[in-house]
């Protein structure tokens, strides 16, 4: 794919003194000046590649003490300058992944907040029923049996659960590749002797509405941390939720974390030493 070069997103071109120019202030690139570099900057739109940029040079910036192709390598190896190729790339695949929602009663403000995260991030596909990741969201722990048909079907899932004023995210499960829900219930039954008899409990609906105790703020912030969960799993990156449940609240700032390992006697831990 050719090299489509544009000055780096985001970055304002400033001169810095009579011989350097920067490129942004975060902290930002400091470049020399040459004669020329700067109407060479302005072709910079991502749409010319190298090769068309080189001929335009050669007539629109006669000045230019070098060739168009040294000058803009030397930029691009500065960071000063990136592919647009590779953007776009990036832009074309996260149009095409495919996400689900497996969303429970009261969870609507929390999923809604997720799908718009992720559709300005450029995922496209957020209702999918065949999907890359399955995003499985309940108010209050919900009964272990919505997990059992994405982990027979091989669909990598995300359990998000609202629990009092706190967003409880992950494990994000591979199922028979990394640990479970089961995992992480074997290893809290472990120092919590009663959990078993709480399992078959959850999921149940209150005899009547109860206000909401997670605060706006924080669950606007967990569906942000929820997007970036999927789009690090569906890039090819491994998620921060792999092997590892993340917790926001009760305020909007605070994150805790704690591990979950494969339990052995959770079956997924025999498929995983299979």
């Amino acid at each position: 794919m050719p090299f489509r070069p544009v000055l780096r997103p985001g970055a304002p071109l400033l001169r810095r003194d009579a011989t350097r120019l920067q490129v942004g202030t975060s902290p930002g690139i400091v470049i020399a000046d040459r004669p020329g570099l700067i109407p060479l900057l302005r072709l910079l739109d991502g749409v010319r590649d190298v090769e068309r940029l080189e001929t335009m040079a050669r007539v629109v910036v006669p000045e230019l003490d070098a060739s168009a192709t040294d000058v803009l390598t030397e930029l691009r190896a500065a960071g000063a300058v990136v592919d647009m190729s590779s953007i776009d790339e990036v832009r074309r695949a996260r149009a095409g992944w495919a996400v689900g929602f497996d969303a429970g009663p009261d969870t609507a403000e929390l999923v809604d907040a997720t799908r718009a995260a992720l559709a300005a991030a450029g995922v496209e596909h957020l209702s999918s029923t065949e999907p890359r990741v399955l995003v499985v969201a309940s108010f209050g722990e919900p009964p272990r049996s919505v997990y059992e048909r994405p982990a027979l079907l091989g669909i990598t899932h995300l359990p998000v659960v609202i629990d009092e004023d706190r967003v409880r995210i992950g494990p994000l499960v591979r199922p028979g590749r990394t640990p479970c829900v089961s995992c992480h219930d074997l290893h809290r039954a472990d120092w919590d002797i009663a959990w078993p008899a709480l399992l078959p409990q959850f999921g149940r609906r209150p005899a009547r509405p109860r206000p909401a105790a997670l605060d706006p703020l924080a669950s606007r912030a967990a569906a942000v941390e929820v997007a970036a969960e999927v789009i690090a799993e569906a890039g090819g990156r491994t998620p921060r939720t792999v092997g590892r449940c993340l917790v926001v609240g009760p305020r909007h700032d605070e994150r805790t974390t704690w591990p979950v390992a494969f339990h052995h006697r959770c079956a997924c831990d025999l498929l995983n030493a299979a």
